[in-house]
């Protein structure tokens, strides 16, 4: 047998059409035809995404991201259906299938079904999406991506008065969401209440320094109520919600230490929860600066 015919005799046993076809094909036939496919469908998925991108653009990052995963799980669903038959053609292989999928399932049952039942639970309407701000197993983030097995945070410091992002990406498993209780900043409702507390001595005019803050809160940074009452009324389809009081107020009490406590307490979008601790704190100097009769409490030495 010469060369060209060894050729002939490989290409014909390798080639795509015949395997297809064949309903006897063994078992590393029917891994070489799986192959073939697996190339196909990504190439398929690369060239339908290249003319999508050319043909209609992205608005945003939020919106590439979110057509591209429904495409993703569009096009895995429709090649599963597609190929399924092709694979169980041949009929011989279905009990060897059988016990090699069966032994991989005892193997990891377990995690394997509670991640299906944690996506679950995400998907539904207590669970969360992208965009979302969560905190979990003392771990605070922002939901960057949702998978069938595990969700991806982007790390959020966990100190309380910055709040700013580590650039640190984090996996977890679906299942944390059965095992660990969560709490959610969800984008359908994304402010939060914060209080901001200044200490005045006893001696000071606190009742021009209560005025001064209230007209900080209510002219320079209020959340508009318009804007709450949106999002409230958004909310309230899915969970019952009352907010009571959501304009910013101003507590002025005599603490048991000597000295005069205001706390400026306001709704602030939580990613806007710095940067509004700033404009208040450098608002509050410039009218206090030249206001002989208030007088910020020394810290101790």
């Amino acid at each position: 047998m010469n060369l060209g015919e060894n050729i002939k005799e490989f290409y014909l046993e390798l080639n795509p059409f015949r395997l297809v076809l064949d309903t006897q094909r063994g078992f590393s036939a029917t891994i070489v035809l799986f192959a073939y496919m697996l190339l196909f469908a990504i190439l398929i998925y690369k060239i339908t995404m290249i003319v999508l991108e050319r043909v209609r653009p992205a608005k945003d990052v939020a919106h590439e991201y979110n057509r591209r995963k429904v495409l993703r799980t569009g096009y895995l669903g429709f090649f599963i259906i597609i190929y399924l038959p092709i694979i169980f053609s041949s009929l011989q292989l279905l009990p060897t299938v059988l016990g090699l999928a069966g032994a991989g399932i005892v193997i990891s049952l377990k995690e394997v079904w509670l991640n299906m039942v944690g996506w679950f639970m995400i998907m539904g309407g207590n669970g969360f999406k992208v965009g979302d701000r969560i905190e979990i197993d003392n771990i605070k983030g922002d939901v960057v991506n949702i998978g069938f097995l595990k969700f991806s945070l982007l790390e959020i410091s966990g100190d309380p008065k910055a709040e700013q992002s580590t650039n640190r990406l984090i996996h977890f498993p679906n299942f944390n969401i059965v095992l660990h209780r969560f709490f959610l900043v969800s984008d359908a409702m994304d402010f939060v209440w914060d209080e901001f507390k200044i200490s005045l001595t006893v001696d000071s005019d606190w009742e021009k320094a209560e005025k001064i803050c209230n007209h900080i809160l209510h002219e320079e940074l209020v959340l508009a109520p318009e804007l709450v009452d949106e999002k409230i009324r958004e909310l309230s389809k899915n969970y019952l919600v009352r907010l009571g009081k959501s304009t910013p107020i101003v507590y002025t009490s005599l603490e048991p230490e000597g000295y005069i406590l205001l706390s400026l307490r306001y709704l602030t979008p939580i990613r806007s929860k710095r940067l509004n601790r700033i404009l208040i704190s450098k608002e509050i100097l410039r009218q206090f600066k030249n206001e002989t009769e208030i007088h910020f409490l020394q810290p101790k030495r």
